[in-house]
Formats: structure tokens, sequence, C-alpha cells
């Protein structure tokens, strides 16, 4: 059964005469250019794929208390779930994200995202989703396409598998079909 469509209404509110801006739940939020998150890297090493961790950690959280609790999220079709996901993380800034599923494995598929770091892009997704879901997993590299990156989502063991697999230059299609070779 479908849940609630994602509604984008108010996710950032702006309170021009307190000078704040906030989620729906009065959270706080700080609207920065990406430059300064990459520069960030630059100079503390970690402070990054922290601030992305946190980053899809809210998003993940709005996520779940959208759809009525993580058991709900993990019960919901994933259709619905990504919806959401992708909505929350387009509005905190992300980039566009969709999914595919290649066999068992879930990817998502980012596009046009407003940090260029792969690190920074994974910890977000790997937030979002444990938040939403209370899941641990990993999120890793899987292949690129121009401006289009593809991002596995599962177990710490298989991401470092797909590194090393990446790391030889093969494509997101050798490596997840090795990978489910492999997990078969």
């Amino acid at each position: 059964m479908p849940g609630p469509a994602f509604d984008p209404s108010g996710a950032v509110r702006f309170d021009l005469s307190s000078g704040s801006t906030s989620d729906p739940r009065g959270t706080r939020l700080v609207l920065l250019p990406a430059a300064a998150l990459e520069a960030l890297d630059r100079t503390t090493p970690g402070a990054l794929s922290f601030l992305a961790s946190e980053l899809g950690r809210a998003c993940g959280t709005r996520v779940a208390a959208n759809l009525g609790g993580d058991a709900n999220v993990r019960g919901a079709e994933l259709e619905v779930v990504v919806t959401h996901l992708a909505g929350e993380l387009a509005i905190a800034g992300l980039g566009a994200v969709s999914v595919e599923r290649w066999g068992k494995a879930l990817v998502f598929v980012v596009s046009n995202p407003s940090v260029a770091s792969d690190a920074f892009v994974s910890a977000a997704l790997a937030g979002a989703v444990q938040a939403a879901t209370n899941r641990e997993v990993a999120v890793g590299v899987c292949g690129k396409d121009g401006p289009t990156t593809r991002y596995f989502v599962g177990s710490q063991a298989t991401v470092m598998k797909i590194r090393g697999l990446v790391s030889q230059g093969k494509s997101a299609g050798d490596v997840l079909a090795a990978v489910q070779k492999v997990n078969a």
C-alpha cells in the first residue's frame, strides 16, 4: 500500500524578522555555499564526511517521521521511501537522487551533486538510510557516468569489495554483477 506522498511545502522556513532558517520541526538550519564545504575538506580531513552524515541523518529522520517511524519505512514500498528520501536530500541540496535495482542490489543514482566529493555524497546517503530505517548501512561508489554517480547501499564488507573492483577500473554493471555472483 502506498504511503503518503512527499510534500516539500514548508520544508525550509525562513523567518526574516528573527534572522533564522529552520525545518518544519523548528530545527535551525544554516545555508552555506558548497565551496565552503569543499574547502573544509581540504583543511580538516574527515569533517566533510561528518557533516554529510549529519545532513543525511536529519533528512532520514524527517522521512521516518513523515512515514510514521522506522518500522513503517522498512515496511513501505521502495518507491515511496525513495521519493521521500530523494525529496529531503534535494531540499538539502545534495543533488537529484533516484534508485535503481540491479538484481538484489540497491543502487542510489545521484546527478548534479552540489558538493564535488563522493565521500560527502556517500556519507549523506548512508546517514539518511540509517536514520530512516534504524539500520546500519554502508554506501560506496560503484560507477560513474559523466555527472552521474551510482552508489551501492549494503554491508561494509560488500562496499569494501566494490571499492576494490572500482579501483581496478571495472564498470558499474561489472562491479554489481561480480558482487552478486560472490554473494549468491
